[in-house]
């Protein structure tokens, strides 16, 4: 991984040096400061790594203007397109005569073949994906409308986009140049089918595609397994898909949708519970989404062949002893 940062420069360059960062990391472009922010601190940060014939870019900086002229074209004509999900602040996006205004959670894309206009209103942070033009356009039924618009990142093929690519941000470093092909291929397919891809496309992008969108709602259901009403129902709604289409996300997975939800929600009780400090067996059963006492208690001996409370007390008094047996039991949540 590549780190740029202004924090080693005296503050009267750091703003000539942050036009460098960002040509180097992108592609040539003209930042331009916001003349009330003209006398304030200026501070920015960008980390790139590769990502197969790609590059997965992170970025934070101060509020700001970023163009790329038919200036920056000419002196650098590379043909890239760049996938911008933002995490933090907001950013007004223009090209070919398109304008939209992107929020945390959504994304945009611009073609670095057409000049563009990026106007950071405030402090932002910017999680980048540098997409080979012809990977991306080729799969587009319109290029020219896919740019400078707002594809939310709240709910269908947006969220599953914005999911996947934070996932790839955690994308451990020893992964391999042909599973990097594999998942770089789909997220380009997932960002097609988001701006509206060719029928062409979405068919060859059909396994990757959907392989992203169980990754998605896998991750959604992690972050969210507090939640009494996670199932079946909320799910196809925040994606925007049938149940059928849900469930036949998981055809060919050890668990189906609520059986993943039962799963993780289980395991991750009796971690807490092998826990001496837990808060006991009712605020754990309601910390993971158990909003019924004995429904929980019975779902749990069934899958551990203990009962919750069984194994609160075993560890108490393990506690008291100095003994521990409870590895044994936190390797079968590993299976």
């Amino acid at each position: 991984m590549q780190i740029w940062t202004t924090e080693a420069c005296v503050q009267r360059e750091r703003f000539s040096y942050w036009r460098e960062v960002l040509c180097e990391a992108f592609v040539s472009l003209n930042p331009i400061l916001k003349q009330e922010h003209a006398g304030s601190d200026f501070t920015g940060e960008v980390s790139s790594r590769p990502l197969s014939m790609s590059a997965q870019t992170r970025v934070f900086s101060r509020a700001q203007f970023v163009q790329r002229r038919w200036d920056e074209i000419r002196r650098n004509p590379v043909e890239f397109c760049f996938a911008n999900f933002q995490l933090e602040g907001s950013c007004v996006v223009r090209q070919d005569g398109q304008e939209t205004l992107v929020l945390p959670g959504d994304f945009s894309v611009v073609d670095s073949t057409r000049p563009y206009f990026l106007d950071f209103r405030e402090d932002w942070r910017v999680l980048s994906f540098r997409i080979p033009r012809e990977q991306l356009v080729s799969r587009l039924a319109a290029p020219r409308q896919a740019t400078a618009r707002c594809v939310s990142g709240q709910a269908g093929l947006g969220l599953v986009a914005a999911r996947f690519a934070r996932s790839l941000e955690q994308m451990d470093a020893s992964v391999g140049l042909q599973a990097q092909h594999g998942l770089s291929a789909a997220l380009n397919g997932v960002i097609a089918i988001a701006l509206g891809a060719t029928l062409e496309a979405q068919e060859q992008d059909r396994v990757p595609v959907r392989t992203a969108f169980r990754q998605a709602v896998e991750t959604y259901i992690a972050d969210h397994l507090s939640e009494p009403g996670l199932g079946p129902d909320l799910l196809a709604a925040r994606f925007k898909v049938s149940r059928r289409t849900l469930y036949g996300l998981f055809e060919e997975e050890p668990f189906s949708v609520s059986g993943l939800i039962r799963e993780l929600r289980l395991r991750h009780s009796a971690r807490d519970l092998c826990s001496s400090g837990h808060p006991g067996v009712l605020a754990v059963a309601l910390r993971w989404g158990f909003n019924d006492a004995s429904h929980f208690s019975r779902l749990f001996k069934q899958r551990f062949g203990i009962s919750p409370r069984g194994l609160a007390a075993s560890v108490e008094g393990e506690a008291k002893s100095g003994t521990n047996s409870c590895g044994s039991f936190q390797d079968l949540l590993i299976r």
